[in-house]
């Protein structure tokens, strides 16, 4: 069988390689610390520095005191400042930030400082890391306090009230010093999530916009630094604040007001943003630089400026890494050992030791929800091009008049089904499909061949060695279509057989699909795949993922589109039907066994971004887990609902590769809090440089 890789022009080869650097990160914590609310931070995250309360309405108006720097968390102590405490000769280091770094990134975005009014990406300064978030990840509990100084659920779960430590300057870009922004209150923090939240404000295309508005109504002023948000339904023990990830999201606190200030043409191309560093000057396709401020008032950064340079060519990123021109860079995994081995001034630095990136085959088009999770509006799924025709991959409950919520409906039942063996529905040919496609890959030999041994398999998006709770030998038992479990075993064994063509093509005679004369009768079968989260050597494990599928007799094509252009809107309207080579909302294994899936797998984030896929099971199951503030009750509920998705097959996993960034000798150290949607730490201000 031939094997037809088509490559449309426009492709945006680096979106998901910028993505996976951006200010998102995971799941949340997984223990009880974080089930209700938090009135202190750790020590990792100092407290806000006293300072004049905040005023209401920041004016561009006579320059406030700015608050005395505190001192900084004890893993972002530079030398520099260690030097100056030790001695005070005057061959002593300054304490203040000195030199600048460069690192070469594939691609340079634009800064998009109105994000919800933006295209569905990530801003080029955001590759540094320029914001702050309300909340980070700290020794297990994702809702510790970084701007935020509390947070609480009301006893019904009907609203969080949120208070905000005093004197957090907004940031002033570079060539703009003399402008000051104010500082964060809680009527700006109102307007910035009335502004991104998909739910209430509809024209926003904020990247998070349908995690927020999945979860948050509209949020109000309680006074100067104290606002709370309404709850779409009970969140008791993490909310879509954190640098983590809760629920899918991550937002990075920037302003809104700067348009008032400076226009909206001025805004929409300068952050203003409250982090350690301002970004300077930033040329989309060419280069954007950061700088570290000055008294901040939470961290004081040892790098005074780092510059992010356009790079495309991993080759080109390589050499320049080798003769020294750059820092650093996120190197293709398929060159990774080579350029280690190759300079002894190189290494390969995990700036969130433990965390890894994964990358699955999504199977969207499965769309079993009739009715809108939060709203109860009908979907009417089977409207969708992805039940036009009966493909093979795409399982149609509505084939059975029992699925269907209302009266039998024949209109809803868009073709004849005709192949299935007897005694087979629809939806379990399909899964029977997805099976084997999922058994066929040989996934161990990608890892092999392709990332150099560096990763390991992955069976799921949900589930996979390095994640918690894996047990390669655990049973997902028999699951009906609903979410309720028929029988305790006879499922599918979390860790497939490797590449097992024999076993995959059974799976496919079962299915009503014998191999005749060398092939099967799967039509329209066509892997999408690009550059996503784990960088390009995606696109090569594509060629071997279809390489695997072929060797079943399925006539199988590639198609390489732009992934924010194009797929992302079909996956956005739920019309894409063909498999997609990426990951979802769970980035990585850094995914707490006591987490919901994300809302994204449902129809909670309608109308804004989802998976693709959807079903009732996984619907509940957000809403059970949302509400539930057991621990340990959750990690039953989480093992269900991993177990469904994995018998029902809405995810192939393939491999997953440990997070981290190519440095030089420059930088002794860069060790940060985990985060979910990032493969390089968004935490600039932790990067400790050598004498």
């Amino acid at each position: 069988m031939s094997i037809n890789i088509l490559r449309k022009s426009g492709m945006l080869a680096g979106l998901l390689v910028v993505s996976m650097l951006m200010v998102l990160v995971v799941a949340c914590g997984g223990d009880d610390s974080a089930d209700s609310s938090s009135s202190s931070s750790s020590s990792a995250a100092p407290a806000a520095p006293a300072a004049p309360k905040a005023p209401a309405a920041p004016k561009a108006a006579a320059k406030p005191e700015a608050p005395k720097a505190a001192a900084p968390a004890a893993k972002a102590e530079s030398k520099a400042t260690k030097a100056a405490s030790a001695s005070s000769s005057s061959s002593a280091k300054p304490s203040g930030p000195s030199g600048k770094l460069v690192r070469a990134h594939h691609e340079v975005n634009p800064v998009f400082g109105t994000p919800w009014s933006g295209p569905y990406k990530w801003s080029a300064a955001d590759l540094i890391g320029i914001g702050e978030h309300l909340f980070y990840f700290d020794k297990g509990n994702a809702m510790t306090p970084q701007m935020a100084k509390s947070w609480s659920v009301d006893p019904a779960g009907t609203k969080v009230t949120i208070e905000l430590n005093e004197g957090m300057k907004w940031q002033s870009p570079k060539g703009y010093e003399d402008t000051d922004f104010g500082y964060v209150t809680a009527e700006d923090r109102v307007r910035w999530f009335n502004t991104v939240n998909g739910t209430v404000n509809p024209d926003s295309s904020y990247p998070d916009s349908g995690d927020i508005g999945a979860i948050f109504t509209k949020a109000e002023v309680i006074d100067d630094l104290t606002f709370e948000i309404g709850l779409v339904s009970p969140v008791f023990f993490c909310l879509p604040l954190s640098e983590f990830g809760c629920l899918g999201a991550a937002p990075v606190q920037g302003a809104v007001h700067h348009v008032d200030m400076m226009g909206a043409d001025w805004a929409s191309k300068h952050a203003v943003m409250t982090g350690p560093y301002a970004h300077g000057e930033c040329t989309a396709g060419d280069r954007c630089s950061v700088f570290a401020v000055e008294d901040h008032w939470r961290a004081n950064p040892q790098v005074a400026e780092i510059e992010v340079i356009q790079v495309p060519e991993s080759q080109t990123q390589v050499a320049m890494l080798k003769s020294g021109e750059v820092d650093m860079a996120v190197v293709d995994y398929k060159l990774l050992a080579d350029v280690i081995s190759s300079s002894s001034d190189l290494r390969f630095l995990e700036t969130m030791p433990g965390g890894y990136v994964g990358q699955s085959i999504i199977f969207p088009g499965n769309l079993w929800e009739e009715t809108h999770a939060r709203s109860g509006e009908a979907l009417n799924p089977w409207d969708s091009p992805v039940y036009a025709e009966d493909y093979a991959w795409v399982g149609d409950p509505w084939q059975e008049d029992s699925y269907h919520e209302g009266s039998t409906d024949s209109s809803v039942v868009k073709y004849t089904d005709t192949n299935n063996p007897a005694g087979m529905t629809d939806m379990e040919q399909a899964r029977l499909v997805r099976l084997a496609l999922s058994t066929a890959l040989d996934r161990n030999g990608i890892n092999d061949s392709l990332l150099n041994g560096i990763g390991t398999p992955i069976y799921s998006e949900y589930m996979g060695p390095e994640y918690p709770g894996w047990d390669p030998a655990r049973d997902t038992g028999v699951w009906d279509a609903y979410g309720n479990k028929t029988s305790e075993t006879g499922g599918v064994i979390y860790e497939l057989p490797d590449g097992d063509i024999e076993a995959a093509g059974k799976l496919l005679d079962q299915a009503g699909y014998p191999l005749v004369d060398g092939k099967r009768d799967i039509d329209g079968l066509v892997l999408q795949a690009y550059a996503a989260e784990a960088g390009p050597v995606g696109l090569e494990v594509a060629d071997t993922v279809m390489s695997d599928w072929a060797r079943l007799g399925i006539e199988i094509s590639g198609l390489v589109e732009d992934y924010g252009g194009v797929i992302s809107p079909r996956m956005k309207r739920r019309e894409q039907y063909l498999p997609v080579l990426k990951n979802c909302d769970v980035h990585s294994n850094v995914w707490p066994e006591d987490w919901p899936i994300p809302p994204v797998d449902t129809s909670r984030t309608r109308p804004s971004w989802g998976c693709g896929f959807e079903s009732k099971a996984g619907a509940r199951s957000v809403a059970n887990v949302l509400m539930e503030r057991d621990a340990e009750k959750r990690k039953a509920m989480h093992k269900d609902i991993v177990d469904y998705s994995m018998y029902w097959l809405q995810y192939a996993g393939v491999y997953q590769v440990p997070k981290g960034i190519v440095v030089n000798d420059r930088i002794k150290s860069w060790s940060a809090p985990q985060q979910h949607y990032a493969n390089v730490s968004n935490n600039p201000e932790l990067i400790v440089l050598n004498d």
